[in-house]
């Protein structure tokens, strides 16, 4: 079912006694941002921020540092500015703050920790000049190993050193730990190397003091529980026609694997499962489902669970409705009905011969693109392994879907998790499913190897599989002993750091995102289902389709004046979106574009648009259904304030 909008109701009804109304009742609304219509002015509190009950008081209740507040007011007492904030946006406020012991947040933009599959971790500097310097040296990547080793030993390196703190040695999962790195300031710079990177002075902020000072590094091997690392495998396995003798490869090697875990007495610690599609059985003859688990690593756990469970999975003897097969509906199941925080390691390891449908097919269920399935996998921690049968029969879908599965099995740090057999040779097929799935019991088996300093680039006859194993098992484990031990953000500060990787200039070192509360996303889904649904009103005359958006614009309560011709250079600033995505720091290519460029493209080009804004509609849907990622960024907030990290990229 489509989002719906959640409306946040100010009351104003009286006490019933006598006396002054409390501040709760009095249904301000908070002050506008300036040049704004619809966002409301935020802080973020420092540590030692007091609540106070009118401005100027020394005395007040303190606050936890990472609270967000609306600003309902703005005074002067003693000498000094002073707030009056509230928890939400429904008119109570809860009392005044100091303005100095704020951080205004001027938009929604916050970093998280990308994946730490093959980078080093993060430096947090006091000053931008002295990030600058540092990032444009010749030697960052030594130095970085160096000061992060110094920061290990002693907890900090001084009220005076330039570098205020580091990224966490293990993962701090956003999921289990929410933190923000909001964006204070953002500019684009080319180091000398010649790569362009991002600089940024975030505040870090988190609800707890700062850490004591560490113990002495404990050996590898009691690491907080990593001799408890485990993992769920699960195979999506096309089960089409074509299909039998991988699916009874599979069974084979499996079989074997299973005993290798139980010998290594790792058998409680990997897991695997098997998910299986064929077509949808409502609009395809002798078929008998779209997509069934047939073993859910969270409830077989031993070899002979596994391969009973598994007995059931045949290839059907029907054709389906075309070549390229609703894989994805079987990865959407995967994803979202199996269980995966019960898991460290989070694995699918994916088997076709033919390439997926995707979502503009009129055959595609699920309706999400390439792209959006990565980000749907890898928002809950799950990496794709796609090995691709390229049999002789499929000789003519091979490009596409090679293209397509390098895509979806793209890992950050790492690249794709791509694996094809070529000539669909079922042994060599075999040998591949037996070592990949060995390769993961061996990372279950001993967990202290992939933490291992990352290994150079691979040379030409490294073996890709255990090569990429090991790369993606490093971010896996580390995510694994940050959640077991509670791994949080550093505490508050204010400081500057780079976006890229200071190894390899290509590695994101954040994943940006912004948080939408659900009237926002509410907002932008509809907003781009009638994006969509004006551009197929005017198929057949391209010329239109900026007239057609004044009647949505009405439709969604915007300015349709600001459509007029020569008022409005595109989309951005056809004030069509919500003010909520306006001047944030990245490249849309919907928003950005500007009336001639649309009306000159080809039907081809401007349908690759349309569908991709479809996949989002669907993708906007899945984060609004997922319930534990909703986040109450204060305690004392309504539910209609909570907001949901939305990475960037999922932007229109």
């Amino acid at each position: 079912m489509p989002i719906r909008r959640r409306h946040v109701l100010a009351l104003a009804a009286g006490s019933g006694t006598l006396g002054p109304t409390p501040l709760w009742a009095q249904a301000k609304a908070p002050l506008l941002m300036d040049g704004k219509k619809t966002l409301f002015q935020k802080v973020l509190t420092r540590p030692g921020a007091q609540l106070a009950a009118k401005a100027g008081d020394s005395t007040g209740k303190p606050i936890e540092p990472f609270s967000v507040y609306f600003v309902y007011e703005r005074a002067e007492a003693g000498g000094k500015p002073w707030l009056l904030v509230g928890a939400g946006s429904d008119g109570r406020t809860q009392g005044w703050i100091a303005e100095a012991a704020t951080v205004p947040w001027k938009h929604m933009i916050t970093l998280s920790f990308a994946v730490p599959t093959n980078r080093e971790r993060v430096l947090f500097f006091r000053e931008r000049q002295g990030l600058s310097d540092f990032v444009n040296t010749g030697n960052a990547a030594a130095e970085t190993a160096k000061l992060l080793k110094e920061i290990g030993a002693k907890g900090n390196l001084g009220p005076t050193h330039p570098v205020i703190a580091a990224e966490p040695e293990k993962f701090v999962d956003l999921q289990k730990q929410f933190y923000l790195l909001p964006v204070l300031e953002a500019a684009s710079t080319v180091l000398q190397s010649g790569h362009r990177a991002r600089i940024v002075k975030v505040a870090s902020v988190t609800r707890d003091a700062p850490a004591p000072q560490p113990a002495a590094p404990q050996a590898m091997g009691n690491d907080g529980g990593i001799d408890n690392f485990n993992s769920a495998v699960v195979f999506v396995i096309d089960a089409s026609s074509s299909m039998q003798p991988y699916i009874d490869r599979t069974r084979k090697a499996m079989e074997e694997v299973l005993k290798q875990a139980e010998a290594a007495k790792v058998g409680s610690r990997i897991r695997f499962g098997l998910v299986a599609y064929q077509d949808d059985p409502a609009k395809t003859k002798g078929v008998d489902y779209l997509a069934k688990i047939f073993a859910d690593p969270n409830s077989t756990s031993t070899r002979e669970q596994f391969m009973a469970a598994t007995q059931g999975v045949k290839a059907t003897a029907a054709s389906t409705r075309a070549f390229a097969e609703d894989a994805y509906a079987a990865l959407d199941e995967a994803l979202r009905k199996i269980n995966w925080n019960n898991f460290g390691g989070r694995y699918i390891v994916y088997i076709s011969d033919a390439s997926a449908r995707e979502g503009n097919s009129p055959f595609a269920s699920t309706r999400l693109s390439t792209d959006q399935m990565r980000i749907h996998a890898q928002e809950r921690q799950v990496a794709i392994y796609a090995m691709h049968l390229k049999t002789p029969e499929g000789k003519a879908d091979h490009a596409l879907a090679e293209a397509q599965y390098k895509r979806l099995s793209a890992w950050p740090g790492k690249g794709a998790l791509y694996f094809p057999v070529e000539a669909g040779d079922p042994a060599r097929f075999e040998a591949g499913v037996k070592h990949m799935a060995s390769a993961l019991v061996e990372q279950v088996k001993s967990p202290q190897k992939v933490l291992a300093a990352p290994a150079p680039a691979p040379a030409a006859k490294a073996d890709p599989v255990q090569e990429a194993v090991d790369s993606v098992g490093r971010a896996m484990v580390l995510a694994f002993l940050g959640r077991q031990q509670g791994v949080k953000s550093p505490p508050m500060f204010e400081a500057w750091a780079s976006d890229r990787d200071v190894r390899n200039r290509e590695i994101p070192a954040f994943t940006v995102r912004v948080l939408l509360t659900k009237n926002q996303l509410s907002d932008l889904q509809s907003t781009v289902r009638r994006l969509v649904e004006t551009y197929e009103k005017t198929q057949l005359d391209p010329g239109s389709f900026f007239n057609q958006l004044r009647s949505a614009a009405v439709a969604m309560g915007r300015d349709p004046s600001k459509l007029g011709q020569g008022k409005a250079k595109n989309l951005e600033q056809a004030g069509l979106m919500g003010e909520y995505l306006e001047g944030l720091p990245y490249q849309s290519q919907v928003m950005g574009m500007d009336f001639s460029t649309w009306t000159n493209m080809s039907v081809g080009q401007s349908q690759a648009i349309i569908d991709n804004l479809k996949s989002l509609v669907v993708l906007y849907q899945r984060f609004h259904d997922d319930v534990d990622r909703w986040v109450k960024l204060n305690p004392a907030a309504s539910d209609g304030d909570k907001v949901f990290p939305v990475p960037i990229d999922s932007l229109p």
